[in-house]
């Protein structure tokens, strides 16, 4: 397996995962408004949802430093850019 292949197999593992972050996110959001309307005490939710916004940007960094590296590759060899998929 090439470089290449390589980046673009984890590219494609780093886009899943935000995705599936995006939705723990927007779940998280539900229960602590569900929970806040039952009058209980939500922090437990936000500090959940606060985590999992902090790795989704560790996430993003990650997605675009390989992208960064896959667009100097690719400069390197001459082929046009691939651009940014977010």
């Amino acid at each position: 397996m090439g470089r290449d292949t390589f980046k673009t197999v984890r590219r494609t593992e780093l886009l899943a995962r935000l995705e599936l972050l995006d939705g723990m996110i927007h779940e998280e959001a539900t229960r602590a408004d569900l929970i806040r309307e039952m009058g209980w005490d939500t922090t437990p939710y936000e500090q959940r949802s606060e985590l999992l916004k902090v790795t989704r940007q560790h996430y993003v960094a990650l997605l675009t430093q390989l992208l960064l590296d896959m667009e100097a590759s690719d400069a390197d060899r001459g082929a046009a850019p691939r651009g940014v998929p977010l």
